[in-house]
C-alpha cells in the first residue's frame, strides 16, 4: 500500500466521520421536533378530556 492510497483511504474515512456527525445532529434536532410536537397534542388530548368532563357536570350529568 502507498503512501497515496493510505491518505486516499484516511481522507475517505474522515469524511465519512463528517458526515455521520452532521447526520448525527440533524436526527437529534428531528427527534427534539417530534417530541416537543406529542408533548403538545398530549396535553390538548387532556384538555379536551377535562372539558368533556367538566361540560358533562356543568350540565347535570352526575345528578341522579
Amino acid at each position: 500500500m502507498d503512501a497515496y492510497e493510505l491518505e486516499r483511504r484516511i481522507t475517505a474515512l474522515e469524511t465519512r466521520n463528517a458526515v455521520d456527525d452532521v447526520h448525527r445532529s440533524n436526527v437529534g434536532n428531528r427527534l427534539a421536533a417530534i417530541e416537543e410536537a406529542l408533548r403538545w397534542l398530549v396535553r390538548l388530548i387532556i384538555g379536551g378530556l377535562v372539558l368533556a368532563g367538566l361540560t358533562y357536570a356543568v350540565q347535570g350529568g352526575f345528578m341522579v
